[in-house]
């Protein structure tokens, strides 16, 4: 069993951990985060997302990006250390993600182990961002996501 709490198991988004863990670079490191939460978006409707060609993919997870930046800075009110912390988590949750994904030897000990991170993940957003902001935020994607899926099909 390939751990998909967050991250879909295909070989697209196995390259991007690689990367987020290898890159020095915050800003790459916040790019290739939030390629990954599109590719987790898209995974719904693989096909068509398989059809676009890397620069129209590159094109939409940077809109995607932008528009869930402008929505935290703008709509809740998140301040850019904020930003940059939230940013953090996540990269650390995808990596932590892929060691267990890794190393753990059967699926019960992977899904144990998700299971904490995703809840040790969730309580750090609702520091950084306060519980009803975060839930506003989680929300929002959910329903961005429901309705990019139903725009596909």
């Amino acid at each position: 069993m390939e751990i998909s709490r967050a991250v879909v198991a295909d070989e697209k988004t196995e390259k991007c951990h690689y990367y987020i863990v290898k890159l020095k670079s915050t800003k790459m490191k916040k790019t290739i985060l939030f390629i990954v939460l599109c590719v987790i978006a898209a995974a719904a409707n693989a096909q068509k997302w398989n059809e676009l060609s890397d620069e129209q993919k590159m094109m939409k997870l940077k809109s995607f990006r932008a528009e869930n930046q402008a929505y935290l800075k703008n709509t809740l009110g998140m301040t850019q250390t904020q930003l940059d912390d939230i940013d953090n988590v996540n990269v650390c949750y995808l990596s932590t993600l892929d060691r267990i994904n890794r190393y753990a030897k059967d699926d019960a000990t992977k899904e144990k182990a998700a299971d904490a991170i995703d809840q040790a993940r969730w309580a750090q957003l609702d520091a950084i961002m306060g519980a009803d902001k975060h839930e506003q935020y989680a929300k929002y994607l959910k329903d961005k996501i429901e309705k990019a899926q139903k725009a596909n099909k």
